[in-house]
């Protein structure tokens, strides 16, 4: 990660409103910016900026440094009127023109900054009117003429000074902290509106070594040229040797060269005698000629550096290169398309758009992604309304097809179709308690002294007593061939829990370790559950209901039964004996029963377990679960 530091700005950076050219009186300091000046003519005094005196001053006939009283004068008044706009002044047009000179175009900023009673957005807007506009271009009109009140003018150009300085200056910028910005996330440049790696980001190898020569066409031979440009000069001398070929070269020696001396190319003027002169002999160069890079010979015989003159170019060349350039052109405006569309949509907000797709669905997000290459050719506000209608029609086809499997089923009305709905989860909920009761060898099987509502689906047909087949519906009756006698196969139970690394597992008994294994429930939350039962059965003084004891418990209520069954067997609470004491203390008869529903326990059957295969025994109550 980045981590960039921004020394924050000085209260001396902030935008002072005021003119670039500052002028006060060499006499006695006081501003002359906005007034009118003496300025001394005198040679003298002309140095440098010169000696600017304020009209007291002058009056007074003060004598400072250089400058005296007799000395000729120039008066130098403020241009405050309109020359090539109403609202532009003719001072404020000269500090344009000089802003740009020093400030250089298009720096408006910077340019708005030096005139002071302007904004940038004014200085290019009447930079663009007054001269880019102009008829007459690049000179702007010269022959306006304005009626306006200078006393109007220049209270108008008070009020707007006034306004701008009242403006309050800009917020200092923080500066950037070290978290993971746009730039990293996606490699994306905010201030320069790139990216690290650019769309066809190997555009530029086709151009970047491209050279234009000479261009004839199109006016070209009409450009008046520069006669100290090294590429003119060359090209002129070029052309006289080609008027005028110089004689053929002596053989050993190469035109514009000097004589080969062991194999080595350089120009040694030959000795009177005709030999030639070695290194040695010549006369040594001066270290002024030296550090100018001129030899201390005549001027005719410097050699200058040799330019080759630009080749001129042929209408086949130039289309050639021409191509190239509407290539790369072609690459570059692919390139300002696809980022135009990454700008519209928004897609460099990297968590609005992760946080949109979110709330889609995935078969929307595909459709989404589907889409997208359709983004390129419409707008941003088309390209949502495509993409919703899309996603609407979707949703019709889905709702169709739904409507279809119904009418399919036989289903025609809405009627029927919110009661199969409703018939279709009763038998899911009736599949998934008929899974959650263990079959009848579970060692910890409910004991239920009265017939049980959810088993009643799971009597064999023709295999129970006529009593209880007058109480209960009528089983559904079993397929030819089924086997008879026996109760229908429950789904097997899920595999017991693993404990043995759980945590206060020390704190079970073996019974509870095998309770909790077979109903994966974890010790902490059994022992919570515990604890919440054995309180609210003490705190009621032993009166506690299944029913409640399910409202308190906040889990499945056949886990909670099975808890109930266990904690009941194993003596936590005492039920049987609070059934045993209302049943002695209620009559024989129907009280007993009623007796039973208030303390809702279950009641085991004392008979043993072989009279009890001999027939069902008529029960005191029906539980209450």
């Amino acid at each position: 990660m980045t981590i960039t530091q921004r020394k924050p700005l000085r209260p001396d950076d902030i935008i002072i409103n005021e003119p670039g050219d500052q002028y006060s009186c060499d006499s006695c300091g006081c501003d002359l910016t906005h007034s009118v000046r003496i300025k001394c003519a005198d040679p003298l005094c002309e140095p440098g900026d010169g000696v600017d005196i304020c009209p007291p001053c002058f009056c007074a006939g003060r004598e400072f440094r250089h400058h005296k009283r007799g000395h000729a004068y120039r008066v130098i008044e403020i241009n405050s009127y309109p020359i090539f706009s109403e609202d532009w002044g003719a001072d404020e047009e000269l500090l344009l023109l000089k802003g740009i000179a020093t400030q250089g175009f298009g720096n408006w900023k910077k340019i708005a900054e030096h005139i002071g009673t302007r904004s940038k957005e004014e200085v290019e807007k009447h930079y663009n009117e007054v001269y880019i506009d102009s008829q007459t271009w690049p000179i702007p009109k010269l022959d306006l003429q304005f009626s306006v009140d200078p006393a109007e003018f220049q209270a108008r150009k008070r009020r707007r000074i006034q306004a701008l300085n009242d403006t309050p200056p800009p917020p200092l910028k923080h500066g950037p902290v070290s978290l993971p910005g746009i730039h990293e996330i996606q490699g994306f440049f905010p201030g320069r509106l790139e990216f690290e790696h650019e769309i066809d980001n190997e555009a530029e190898d086709l151009v970047k070594d491209l050279e234009f020569g000479v261009c004839l066409e199109w006016d070209g031979d009409q450009i008046i040229e520069d006669e100290e440009d090294l590429d003119v000069r060359a090209r002129a001398k070029w052309e006289e040797e080609r008027r005028n070929p110089p004689p053929p070269a002596e053989k050993g020696r190469i035109p514009g060269k000097g004589p080969m001396i062991n194999g080595i190319n350089g120009y040694h003027p030959p000795s009177e005698n005709g030999s030639v002169a070695t290194r040695e002999s010549l006369p040594p160069k001066s270290d002024d000629a030296l550090a100018n890079g001129t030899s201390s010979g005549d001027g005719d015989e410097e050699v200058e550096e040799v330019t080759q003159p630009p080749p001129i170019e042929t209408k086949e060349s130039l289309a050639f290169k021409l191509s190239l350039l509407e290539m790369y052109s072609q690459r570059v405006d692919k390139r300002l398309e696809g980022k135009e569309v990454m700008f519209d949509r928004g897609l460099l907000d990297y968590k609005k758009m992760q946080a949109s797709d979110k709330k889609r669905s995935r078969e929307d997000r595909d459709i989404v992604h589907r889409l997208r290459p359709f983004a390129k050719l419409q707008t941003a506000a088309d390209y949502e309304v495509f993409a919703a209608d899309v996603l609407y029609e979707a949703l019709l086809r889905q709702r169709i097809q739904e409507l279809q499997q119904y009418r399919r089923l036989g289903l025609a009305t809405a009627a029927d179709i919110d009661k199969y709905k409703s018939d279709l989860q009763k038998r899911t909920l009736t599949k998934a308690n008929h899974r959650d009761y263990p079959t009848d060898k579970h060692p910890y099987r409910r004991q239920s002294s009265g017939p049980d509502p959810r088993r009643a689906s799971l009597v064999s047909f023709g295999g129970d007593s006529e009593g209880r087949k007058s109480n209960e519906r009528e089983a559904t009756p079993r397929l030819p061939g089924s086997s008879t006698g026996q109760g229908p196969i429950v789904r097997k139970l899920p595999t017991p829990l693993n404990l043995a690394n759980s945590p206060s597992l020390h704190l079970l008994s073996a019974a509870e370790q095998v309770l909790c294994a077979q109903l994966r429930i974890l010790p902490k939350p059994y022992l919570v559950v515990k604890e919440t039962l054995v309180r609210e059965y003490a705190r009621r003084g032993g009166k506690l209901r299944r029913r409640e004891a399910r409202e308190l418990v906040k889990i499945d209520v056949n886990k909670t039964s099975r808890v109930w069954d266990f904690l009941v067997q194993q003596g936590f609470l005492n039920i049987a004996s609070d059934v045993s004491s209302n049943h002695a203390s209620s009559s024989q008869d129907a009280s007993t029963a009623s007796g039973s529903q208030v303390n809702g326990s279950p009641i085991k059957d004392p008979r043993p377990l072989s009279s009890q295969q001999n027939g069902p025994a008529p029960v005191p109550s029906t539980s209450s679960s």
